[in-house]
């Protein structure tokens, strides 16, 4: 596949201006008399990372996800995955298809090849490399390239890699795209098990987690009319709109639960007069004046989401949310209509999970550091995805841990890049059985 050329930047910029793409061939190599197969590989896994994070390919940017997507297919195709891209969608956004995804009880790998931000340099600080998607979730699909590599460079695989394992990349995930679900779907159902490459999260011991729970999330738009009035002659006769907003934001908001329970985010509440509501400019034109204060507000929009660790938890704070619209709705003489959407359920731990999860702690172990199961991650990611009824074993958060996720500042811990490495090579040797 051709690699088109990869863009520009200025230090702490995003990327603006063309320059010629770099070929991993290009890259310096240690001699092999000066380093060993380890070392090696994590050098030029290392500078791979450094590639794919130097790509701005934040979601919705098609030439950048398609730069992404060549550059990791030319990867693959060296370590003797075969790889594909299809375009997809009404926006022809790439999808990275390697070995196959698409077999019959694959072990399934998915990624994702957008950001949350377009990218600037990235650079090394002491034991960090910092840079757009460092971690979320370049340094997962890099770490996997290597675990590859360090396979073949040890002669633990020589020929041609299982004819059922097959890796996915999708350019949405970072804004839960269709084509991610779409994927998901397609492919979800078939797999023998589901290995996320997104970052795990260090632990104040020096340990890394590995997650086996995320949280389920459901969007709300709730619509509140109430009756304007003159707030000064006539203010008995309104019934304000913002008032019982208020007051649903208050009781909705302490649902959330500490620790384990749900958490409800209202993250936009618009108010004031209807016409004003419905043509969002004019409202933005009224803000910090005293234009139209003395009308009785009589309109009102929330959007917002809820999130849950278990399906029944999520069935009983949507519940509850449309139970307060009704009441409220009621009790100040306004009308209330609650849209709830579509939940994305949560990754609850069964015990095949588990099993699984134990495994992977156990090869951490045995390369001497401490790997955790981290059962509340609260972002959505791939598993959330999954068809409706399937149970297969997830290994999720498989990938480096860092900090400053979708900030300026995220970073990759280069010695925690190294130990993915190579726990992905032990699971991946683990799959080959004796």
């Amino acid at each position: 596949m051709q690699y088109h050329r990869g863009r520009g930047f200025e230090d702490d910029e995003p990327l603006h201006r063309s320059t010629p793409g770099v070929s991993r061939h290009a890259l310096p190599r240690l001699p092999m008399n000066e380093a060993s197969p380890r070392e090696r590989i994590g050098t030029e896994a290392l500078a791979l990372l450094e590639e794919l994070c130097a790509i701005s390919s934040p979601s919705g940017d098609r030439q950048g996800l398609g730069r992404m997507a060549e550059r990791l297919a030319r990867a693959f195709d060296e370590v003797g995955l075969p790889s594909r891209i299809e375009l997809t969608g009404a926006d022809a956004l790439p999808l990275l298809l390697a070995g196959s995804p698409e077999c019959a009880g694959a072990l399934l790998v998915a990624g994702h090849l957008d950001t949350v931000l377009p990218a600037i340099r990235p650079r090394r600080e002491a034991d960090r490399l910092v840079g757009t998607g460092a971690i979320d979730m370049k340094g997962g699909l890099a770490a996997f390239w290597g675990a590859l590599a360090l396979l073949r460079a040890e002669g633990t695989v020589t020929g041609a890699w299982p004819a059922d394992w097959g890796l996915v990349a999708t350019p949405d995930e970072e804004v839960g795209g269709a084509v991610t679900r779409r994927t998901l779907a397609r492919f979800g159902g078939n797999a023998r098990a589901l290995w996320v490459l997104e970052p795990g999260a260090r632990r104040d011991d020096e340990g890394e987690t590995l997650v086996v729970g995320r949280r389920g999330v459901v969007h709300f738009h709730l619509g509140i009319d109430g009756r304007a009035a003159h707030a000064g002659v006539d203010f008995p006769s309104g019934r304000s709109a913002l008032a019982a907003a208020a007051e649903w934001v208050t009781r909705a908001t302490a649902l959330t639960a500490p620790s384990r329970g749900p958490t409800v985010n209202p993250a936009r509440l618009v108010a004031g007069e209807a016409a004003a509501v419905d043509a969002p400019a004019a409202l933005a034109s009224l803000l910090g004046t005293p234009r139209q204060v003395n009308v009785v507000p009589d309109r009102a929009r929330i959007d917002g989401e809820a999130r849950f660790f278990s399906e029944s938890d999520g069935e009983e704070v949507t519940a509850e949310l449309a139970r307060l619209a009704d009441e409220i709705g009621r009790s100040r003489e306004v009308r209330c209509a609650i849209d709830i959407g579509e939940p994305i359920p949560p990754l609850e731990l069964t015990a095949l999970r588990l099993a699984a999860a134990e495994r992977a702690v156990a090869l951490a172990a045995a390369r001497g550091w401490n790997l955790e199961l981290e059962d509340d991650r609260g972002g959505i990611s791939f598993p959330n995805f999954l068809p409706a009824g399937v149970a297969l074993p997830v290994l999720d958060g498989l990938g480096p841990v860092g900090g400053g996720m979708h900030t300026r500042d995220e970073f990759l811990d280069l010695a925690s890049f190294s130990r993915r490495v190579e726990l992905l090579a032990d699971l991946l040797a683990d799959e080959l059985g004796p």
